[in-house]
């Protein structure tokens, strides 16, 4: 099964995708998220292409497990994105993904999809 990872934000989106075995997650691009109706149709043509079985949208949770504004809106994106997909959508928590990946040397153009890929890689361990 091939997963499709999601790091959403107000300005850009980034993905990442596993491979066909649901193991590995790399990071695969950034969306910029002009609008729900252009990121929807952004995410279908990777669907399409890469044959993803599955969505895993990281959820930004507090240091102290409670929900934020930007919880709500990742919630409100994901309901609406499993609507237009119809695709199943997971959730994971994706506390300090960001921070992970620009630690990791990433360059700045790219630290939005290794953000996805840190969080899909950790729904991968965590499921297995």
């Amino acid at each position: 099964m091939r997963y499709l990872g999601i790091d959403y934000g107000h300005k850009r989106i980034g993905i990442a995708i596993s491979d066909e075995g649901g193991v590995m997650a790399f990071p695969f691009s950034r969306i910029l998220a002009k609008s729900p109706a252009f990121i929807v149709k952004e995410i279908k043509k990777i669907i399409k292409k890469k044959r993803i079985e599955k969505i895993v949208l990281g959820l930004p949770i507090t240091f102290g497990g409670q929900d934020s504004l930007q919880t709500n809106a990742v919630k409100e994106f994901g309901r609406y994105l499993g609507k237009m997909l119809q695709l199943p959508i997971e959730y994971e928590n994706e506390i300090l993904s960001t921070k992970m990946a620009e630690r990791g040397g990433t360059v700045k153009q790219k630290i939005d999809s290794s953000a996805a890929a840190i969080i899909l890689q950790s729904y991968l361990d965590r499921n297995k």
